[in-house]
């Protein structure tokens, strides 16, 4: 007789088991991405601690289309998280000293760890029928209320792989991670995200300019592309030097756009004069013309990435000063033959290819007579400019410079 009871309570036992390993193979062969996947861990002493009993009862429910046991050590809800669930639920059973059994139970949210239900099973201790029939009704039940609480869709994000996507997130927000995601070799992932909900998003890709947007999740099986533009290197550079000589540069990018050389050349060969209304019968032409030319190279660097609303950067540069004197050769200015400068300057984009910009720093001139420098340069009155001089080198400050850049 107790060889029979035995095997009574050992066959349901292993029925259920059969029952439940058929449906997780159904489930992963069949099973839609965009299910509810729950998440669930039994523990304590007693029947009622049986996991496999538990999950078993939970597939039953039709609005819970897979459930998966949590792994053994592991936080339940970093877990749930990490495996798209849609809920965890965790029961801890004890045997009361009169024999009875006490199972409570929690349901919990895997984006928030907030507890959305909770609740006691208490009676005479279970057996494996008593498990498979009606022990866990009361939690199923909490597991479907609770759904419409975390209503979220497995969201399909595609890209270039490598791209990293960050957003904004909180306690209680749900949304793309701070920490950033990475699109992996195959070309796409999926996240769990609330429906509806609409997120902030932030895509950067190894030679590419960073993307930015916001996604709404409204409905299950939506997804999102992630566009790439790839850096173009060049661009060019078109700008006026005191507000009055057009100046001419072309950039290289370095570095992903975080750095940059340039070359180009300042020009005063033609330029404007803006004068005092107040000048007299002896107002000069707007047009201005010097004979000398500015060839230069210069380097520097952004502080801050491609779409940020204002990108400011540095630039440091050195240039040679050539005249250009009718009936004469190109040569060096014999007062000052070459200059460095050091600039700050600001870049707002107008578009995807083109930027304006203003920046300003001083002109530093080594090796010059200090004197005649200060000479050409006319009294203090005659602008926003202030001057440092010595016999062998010169300084001058705020250099200002305002222009366009257009990436080709």
């Amino acid at each position: 007789m107790m060889r029979l009871k035995t095997r009574g309570q050992a066959l349901p036992k292993a029925f259920f088991i059969i029952v439940l390993l058929t449906a997780i193979a159904l489930q992963a062969a069949f099973a839609d991405d965009e299910g509810i996947r729950v998440m669930a861990r039994a523990s304590g002493t007693g029947r009622a601690a049986d996991q496999v009993a538990f999950a078993a009862a939970l597939a039953r429910s039709s609005k819970l289309d897979a459930i998966l046991i949590a792994p053994a050590g592991a936080d339940i809800v970093e877990a749930a998280s990490k495996a798209s669930c849609a809920l965890a639920v965790d029961v801890t059973s004890e045997v009361l000293p009169g024999g009875d059994a006490r199972s409570a139970w929690r349901i919990l949210d895997p984006l928030t760890g907030e507890v959305l239900a909770e609740g006691v099973v208490e009676g005479r201790e279970p057996t494996a029928r008593d498990l498979a029939e009606f022990w866990w009704i009361a939690v199923a039940d909490a597991a479907e209320a609770a759904l419409p609480k975390v209503r979220k869709t497995l969201v399909r994000i595609e890209g270039h792989p490598g791209t990293v996507i960050t957003g904004q997130t909180g306690k209680d927000r749900g949304g793309l991670a701070e920490g950033g995601l990475v699109i992996p070799d195959s070309g796409f992932l999926e996240i769990p995200l609330r429906v509806p909900g609409t997120y902030p998003w932030r895509a950067t890709s190894k030679g590419a300019y960073p993307e930015r947007g916001y996604f709404g999740a409204l409905e299950q099986g939506v997804s999102l592309a992630i566009p790439r533009r790839p850096i173009r290197p060049w661009s060019l550079e078109a700008g006026l030097y005191m507000g009055q000589f057009p100046d001419f540069w072309a950039i290289r990018s370095l570095g992903d756009d975080r750095w940059f050389l340039r070359i180009g050349l300042t020009q005063f060969l033609a330029g404007i004069y803006l004068v005092d209304e107040e000048y007299g019968t002896e107002t000069p032409s707007v047009l201005l013309s010097l004979p000398l030319v500015q060839p230069g190279l210069g380097f520097g660097g952004y502080l801050l990435p491609r779409d940020a609303y204002v990108r400011p950067y540095w630039n440091l540069g050195a240039f040679a000063r050539l005249l250009f004197i009718k009936d004469l050769s190109p040569r060096f200015d014999p007062v000052a033959p070459m200059g460095t400068m050091a600039a700050l300057g600001g870049e707002w984009a107008i578009s995807g290819r083109a930027a304006v910009f203003f920046e300003f720093g001083p002109a530093f001139y080594p090796f010059c007579d200090g004197f005649l420098m200060a000479a050409s340069r006319g009294s203090s009155d005659s602008g926003p400019m202030w001057t440092l001089r010595a016999d062998t080198w010169f300084l001058e400050l705020p250099v200002m410079r305002l222009g366009a850049r257009f990436s080709l």
